[in-house]
This record gives structure tokens, C-alpha cells and sequence, in this order.
């Protein structure tokens, strides 16, 4: 019911509309296959990104497509912006987390990607909840986001699953 009032998706064109998508940030996924890449989608699908220094991208992520996707239901927006719909609610939220990240200085540890994602939500107060963050984010996106079919899983899992192996079987020789 959820999809048919945002949209469809779209994996070829990567377009998820109301939806959190994320992507493997080489080399740290590789390790610790829960730290990725976020942005947030308005309702037509496009990403809102925040990649850089006062730069927040709409339409591209920073590392390619995304290869896990969690979509979210517009109508848990509890935020008291305006909107006639659920999804003009969202797409207000989505705006106005963009516009207070092209205020603020991108770095790796904080702020970046995944707070700019977590502090949309907090302004959505999504699922009467305003206290996300990067941690909480990692968590329901590894355990609950869906993969862009097998490619996406490959492509987010695959470096861990080969490195995790080599790891074991070294250890399996060393004794």
C-alpha cells in the first residue's frame, strides 16, 4: 500500500521513493559491512545526498547506485509541517534537511552522510521518533533495508564475505 502512494521504485534508474538507500563505502564495508553510505529520498525517488562541504547532491549518490533500500511509509510523518498530503509532508522534511546540511562542514566522522539521513527523520519526527542517529541508522539499515537483488547483494556483501574467508582460512593454516 505504502509504494503505490509514493511511487514505484526504479533499481535502473535509482529512483526509491520515501526511502533511505545506502551503499558500501570501500574500504570500511569491506570490514564492517554496517558502515555504508546514506541518502534520503523525497517522494519521486530522487536522493537527497550529502556529500561534501556544504553540498548536499539531489538526484546521484557520491559512490554510483544504491544497493540496499529500506522504504518508509509517509504517512508515520508526525512533523507538523504543512502539506495537504503525506507526501507533501515528506518532501518538506526532505528539503528542509537538505537545507540545514548546506549549512554545515562535511567530515568522515561527523557530521557526513548518515547524520544529515538521521536528522531528516528527526525533523519528520518519523514514527513519532526524533532522537535517530548514525548508529540506529546503521542497525535498521543492515537489518532491515532490502538489497538491489543479487548484484546489490554482491556488491555490499561480497567484499566482507571474500575478506572474512581469506581471514578465516589464514587462521585455519597459521595453527
Amino acid at each position: 500500500a505504502m509504494q503505490e502512494e509514493c511511487g514505484g521504485i526504479n533499481m535502473k534508474m535509482n529512483r526509491f521513493p520515501c526511502s533511505i538507500v545506502w551503499q558500501p563505502f570501500p574500504p570500511l564495508t569491506w570490514i564492517i559491512p554496517m558502515i555504508g553510505h546514506t541518502g534520503i529520498c523525497d517522494s519521486h525517488g530522487i536522493v537527497h545526498d550529502f556529500q561534501g562541504p556544504y553540498y548536499v547532491e539531489e538526484g546521484r549518490m557520491m559512490l554510483g547506485k544504491a544497493t540496499r533500500y529500506l522504504p518508509l511509509d509517509p504517512n508515520k510523518v508526525r512533523s507538523s509541517v504543512e502539506g495537504n498530503t503525506a507526501e507533501e509532508r515528506w518532501d518538506k522534511c526532505v528539503d528542509m534537511g537538505a537545507d540545514d546540511f548546506r549549512k554545515k562542514i562535511h567530515c568522515l566522522i561527523y557530521p557526513n552522510c548518515n547524520h544529515h539521513v538521521a536528522h531528516t527523520l528527526n525533523l519528520m519526527k518519523y514514527d513519532g521518533w526524533n532522537n535517530y542517529e548514525m548508529l540506529q541508522l546503521w542497525y535498521i539499515i543492515f537489518f532491515r533495508a532490502r538489497f538491489c537483488g543479487f548484484k546489490g547483494f554482491l556488491i555490499s556483501m561480497g567484499p566482507f564475505i571474500v575478506l572474512g574467508t581469506i581471514v578465516n582460512r589464514m587462521e585455519i593454516f597459521m595453527r
